[in-house]
């Protein structure tokens, strides 16, 4: 099968995963270090693929294009729909915590004026579609898929999250990314990335992905931003913004913030500018700032942005503001790493008059990070209730071990029952106290095995929360 062959198969989608093989793909196989997908060519048939593009000759009775590598294979089906990737405004957003949120929101404010796309955390969303995803960034050939479907509808920009993990197995490299910002550089996924150094190289990768002339949009309070403008020497114009440095081309003062939104007056090319925000908490006027900082680079006025962004509405899970009827409130954010719990938590803190509960698991891929979280969560609580996030096959009660070593005795619980944690959660709330449900932001599933494609159900923090309150 060569291309003229694949192109007579007729409108297909690729698929390198078996499982999620439909009737008409193509399944495209892949010889990674823990399984050669080459052995799933049997289900993939009988699931409904139309044909195969594989990288060892196989004895099919179906077409079969034989490539040398799976990259040579990525390239044939970019080949195959005529570089979608270039048609589209790519905007590529990372960074350790914020960039859900600020891909989400820019994407929703981009769409006032154009058709606009958003690839996440929160899956994938253009036109009217909701897709699905398995990753926040997903792999080469999904992405080619949906930059294809996104191209048919219409689309002229795409917002995307770009993850370290993806950076590092190098997923985006068939993007040049027209606009790139890097919110924040903490800690994470060390599991993965072994060391901070690792997983700071990772991020940098992004600034790489920039096309001749693009613009990166750095945070001048972050601690590694001279490495960042550094890397976009001589390659890419740069943007700051800060909070604390007045040299930020947009700078932000006289801040003030609360559970309910934030307002700052911005100083922006020798003009200041009063900016309100519904975001709540000041990790989100570093957000805000990215936002308009993005905006402005794609050419929107900056009294247009600070316009649009009062109106913005927040990404779902994050830092979603719940009145309840007893007086208390809640918040469901989708805070899960140890920064962004101690960002979520100080600001709480400061905004609180009655007590702080703390609903929050480990994923089983941060077990390193369990006795960490349990001790920030147990000291800056009145009391931590350690429940299930994600275990992703490591034993529960190893976590809930974990998360215990260094949590302040008697001040916090176990159970492996989210739902029935935020019902005695929400029990225990008297007036002007604050209930925190972390990890899962609008999750309505727990990844209980390692096998990412049979998550069980779950009814959702929103929805235990809403049940236990009596607002059901």
């Amino acid at each position: 099968m060569n291309l003229n062959e694949l192109r007579q198969l007729g409108a297909v989608r690729f698929q390198s995963n078996s499982q999620k093989i439909l009737p008409g793909d193509v399944f495209v196989c892949r010889q990674g270090p823990n399984w050669d997908s080459h052995q799933s060519v049997d289900e993939a048939i009988g699931k409904g693929a139309v044909g195969v593009i594989a990288n060892k000759p196989l004895e099919l009775d179906i077409p079969c294009l034989l490539t040398p590598s799976f990259s040579n294979s990525v390239s044939l089906i970019n080949q195959y729909y005529q570089y979608p990737q270039d048609k589209l405004m790519q905007i590529g957003v990372t960074g350790t915590n914020g960039k859900t949120t600020v891909a989400y929101c820019l994407n929703a404010l981009l769409n006032r004026r154009f058709k606009s796309a958003y690839t996440g955390t929160l899956g994938c969303q253009y036109s009217d579609e909701q897709v699905e995803l398995d990753n926040t960034t997903p792999d080469a050939i999904s992405l080619l898929n949906l930059f294809h479907a996104m191209e048919q509808s219409g689309v002229t920009h795409n917002v995307m999250e770009v993850s370290s993990h993806a950076l590092s197995q190098d997923r985006v490299s068939i993007v040049d990314f027209d606009v790139v910002v890097i919110t924040n550089i903490g800690s994470d996924h060390l599991d993965y990335h072994r060391s901070r150094d690792d997983y700071i190289q990772a991020k940098l990768r992004l600034i790489d992905r920039l096309k001749p002339g693009g613009v990166a949009i750095i945070n001048l309070d972050d601690e590694l931003a001279l490495a960042m403008i550094e890397r976009c020497r001589s390659k890419a114009r740069v943007v700051t913004f800060s909070m604390q440095d007045p040299s930020a081309d947009m700078f932000a003062s006289d801040i003030a913030s609360s559970c309910h939104g934030g307002q700052f007056r911005l100083d922006y090319e020798g003009q200041r500018y009063a900016v309100s925000t519904s975001l709540p908490f000041n990790f989100n006027i570093e957000n805000s700032l990215a936002v308009l900082a993005m905006l402005t680079a794609m050419d929107i006025e900056i009294s247009t942005a600070v316009e649009m962004l009062a109106t913005m509405d927040h990404a779902p899970g994050r830092s979603e503001v719940y009145p309840l009827q007893n007086g208390a409130t809640a918040i469901i954010d989708y805070a899960h790493n140890y920064d962004s719990l101690r960002n979520l938590l100080d600001n709480v803190r400061c905004h609180s008059q009655g007590r702080v509960y703390t609903v929050i698991g480990v994923t089983g891929d941060r077990l390193a990070d369990a006795a960490a979280i349990g001790e920030l969560c147990s000291t800056h609580s009145d009391h931590a209730f350690f429940t299930t996030d994600n275990p992703l096959g490591v034993c529960q009660e190893a976590l809930f071990a974990a998360m215990g070593s260094k949590a302040v005795s008697g001040n916090s619980s176990t159970h492996p029952d989210r739902e029935r944690v935020i019902e005695h959660a929400v029990s225990c709330l008297m007036p002007d106290d604050v209930l925190l449900l972390c990890g899962k932001g609008p999750e309505k599933y727990q990844y209980i095995s390692s096998n990412k494609n049979a998550p069980q159900p779950y009814i959702g923090d929103f929805e235990a929360l809403m049940q236990a309150a009596g607002h059901r």
